[in-house]
């Protein structure tokens, strides 16, 4: 799997109020405010603890999530997993667009106390499935939040654009996070292992299975 390379921590035109809440219920935010944890109860719990750089607009993180999605969801639902997104827009600049800072901005819109793991990696799933040139409009992507089971109330924010989250401030704070854990070789995607401390081979067709086992 090749991966989607930022030469620069790349700033957006388009920025949005950073939120630093950390307590949410299954879909909790990283201390930092900059990742998402994904996990069904307490993510300390999970066997298998991942920590995932992806940009919304990364081809390679829609092959990822195409062939390992499901199995995420499968053992998110049961506690195997715990899945820290931390999401990036660099590919904004790549594109002149602001799509990955407005898909961004609606995942941060997602990470609330009322949305469950299974339902955010959902949300993820059907973003990847989606990708175009133009992104799918906030109305998209609420439709999407809707049939992964976030709440109306949730999909009501995201239709609405609501800000959540500065796009250029978590750009540069996860590049900063990416470039610390993989520093040979920062792309997208990334998998970092947090119980062993290593980026995570993912080229190896059988890596999930030997986390899991």
């Amino acid at each position: 799997m090749r991966s989607c390379l930022g030469l620069l921590a790349v700033t957006t035109l388009w920025s949005v109020t950073f939120v630093t809440a950390t307590a949410y219920a299954d879909v909790p935010r990283t201390p930092d405010g900059n990742g998402v944890i994904v996990a069904s109860g307490w993510s300390g719990a999970a066997p298998v603890q991942l920590e995932i750089f992806c940009d919304p607009q990364c081809p390679y993180c829609a092959q990822l999530e195409s062939t390992y999605g499901d199995r995420f969801a499968g053992d998110l639902a049961s506690g195997r997993l715990a899945v820290t997104y931390r999401w990036l827009t660099f590919l904004d600049a790549k594109h002149h667009n602001v799509v990955s800072a407005r898909i961004s901005n609606a995942l941060f819109l997602a990470a609330d106390p009322t949305t469950s793991a299974t339902a955010y990696q959902a949300l993820v799933q059907d973003l990847y499935r989606h990708q175009s040139p133009d992104g799918p409009s906030n109305s998209d992507i609420a439709a999407m939040a809707r049939e992964s089971e976030v709440t109306a109330a949730v999909a009501d924010r995201i239709a609405a654009g609501d800000h959540a989250v500065d796009a250029a401030a978590l750009n540069e704070a996860n590049w900063a996070r990416l470039g610390e854990v993989n520093p040979a070789d920062p792309g997208t995607p990334t998998v970092y292992d947090l119980k062993t401390n290593r980026v995570v081979d993912i080229q190896d067709p059988g890596w999930l299975d030997a986390l899991s086992s």
